[in-house]
């Protein structure tokens, strides 16, 4: 089945994100590097996709907090794309971890866009023109379970179990195509906050004294139907060099590993990138796949297309992409799995009448929207 999907942005992984901060501290011959954490730098990522409801910008910027490396979302920044045929400019607004469109902007095949960021403190930021090319849909998406999908270092290392993704689609032989795919899972979520050494009240989790309880904790249930968003922690990427003009039948772009038996569904995003584009992820996943080890001679440079208008000397890591995309989406019943799900589950401890708290005792806590829930049903969700 095939839908679209309001409120989609794919971050890239905080692990990604740390990976790309430690920079080395210097090019010599094949040695064991050294590196090092910089404060204050950007990572900016942002798509203007074709599909309405799918175009977002993030930015973060790496900071040490007492004595811990961190990457935060900067907010407060005046983020626009501007059509550089038209000059029509399109404000983003800030929601919780992004940056997004009005849900009903799109681009179309053939127009050009650029990315301006203001941030609060004065700094601008803007990227070159983007082409966007025409969208390859897609055919089929396809959910395979493996008990022994992928080897994770936990407990001493072993192969744990999840489910391949892949998608088959015609590949158009008239031009060179270049893919990136990405794609989120939604899990249906019965408890929306869980506040540790204190209880939910005024819609957060506040500092209280729990004593006599045996737990630490209290789970506060969603208030409505809710969903736990979940993101790869990979690049999928794909050059039609030797695939050009044939049917692309179950081609593997990632893995979900079995965290829970939730029932699921699975929403996958085609991009059609510029060549250009598709170096820049190349690279990315060369860095962060690291497939030929440390001593390894250096990935290209990694050089999106994002400058700072008034020192041309500072390095913004990330990159602004039009993108043509097709997405589609495909419900994963996961009922009959016996295999133990991976994140292990604490005891639901609730509020009770009775219990020494400020009142009033609460049970319930609302499906806030952010990257990682949300109360909007996703498409293709089956009730059960």
């Amino acid at each position: 089945m095939r839908n679209v999907r309001l409120f989609i942005y794919r971050p890239i992984p905080f692990s990604l994100i740390c990976s790309l901060l430690f920079l080395p501290s210097a090019c010599i011959d094949p040695v064991e590097p050294e590196f090092e954490y910089r404060e204050g730098l950007l990572f900016i990522e942002g798509f203007a996709s074709t599909v309405p409801g799918t175009s977002f910008v993030l930015i973060n910027e790496s900071s040490t907090e007492f004595g811990v490396y961190a990457v935060n979302f900067v907010t407060g920044a005046s983020v626009n794309f501007e059509n550089t045929d038209t000059g029509a400019m399109v404000a983003l607004n800030e929601v919780v971890g992004a940056y997004q469109t009005p849900f009903d902007f799109f681009a179309s095949p053939g127009e050009n866009w650029k990315l301006n960021i203001t941030l609060a403190d004065g700094r601008t930021y803007e990227s070159t023109p983007e082409l966007v090319l025409d969208a390859v849909p897609i055919d089929n998406i396809e959910v395979d379970y493996d008990p022994e999908l992928a080897f994770r270092e936990m407990d001493g290392g072993k192969f744990v179990p999840g489910h391949s993704v892949s998608v088959s689609f015609q590949d158009p032989a008239d031009r060179a195509n270049y893919y990136y795919w990405t794609y989120r899972t939604y899990e249906n979520l019965d408890f929306c906050e869980k506040c540790r050494e204190g209880v939910f009240r005024d819609d957060e989790c506040r500092s209280f004294p729990i004593d006599g309880r045996g737990r630490r904790y209290f789970d506060y249930t969603c208030d409505v139907e809710c969903w736990k968003i979940r993101f790869p922690e990979s690049i999928s990427i794909l050059d039609d060099k030797f695939s050009n003009g044939k049917n692309i039948s179950k081609l593997p772009i990632g893995d979900i590993l079995l965290y829970t038996k939730e029932n699921m569904v699975v929403e996958v995003q085609q991009f059609s990138l510029t060549p250009a584009a598709y170096d820049y992820y190349k690279v990315l996943k060369d860095i962060i796949d690291n497939s030929s080890g440390l001593n390894a001679p250096p990935p290209a440079a990694l050089i999106g297309n994002l400058t700072n208008r008034n020192n041309a000397d500072e390095f913004v890591f990330g990159r602004f992409t039009a993108a043509a995309t097709s997405v589609a989406s495909i419900f994963i019943d996961r009922s009959a799995i016996e295999d133990p799900e991976l994140e292990a589950r604490e005891p639901i401890v609730q509020e009770a009448f009775g219990d020494p708290l400020p009142p009033p005792i609460t049970t319930i806590a609302p499906c806030s929207e952010t990257k990682f829930r949300t109360a909007i049903t996703p498409p293709g969700w089956i009730e059960q």
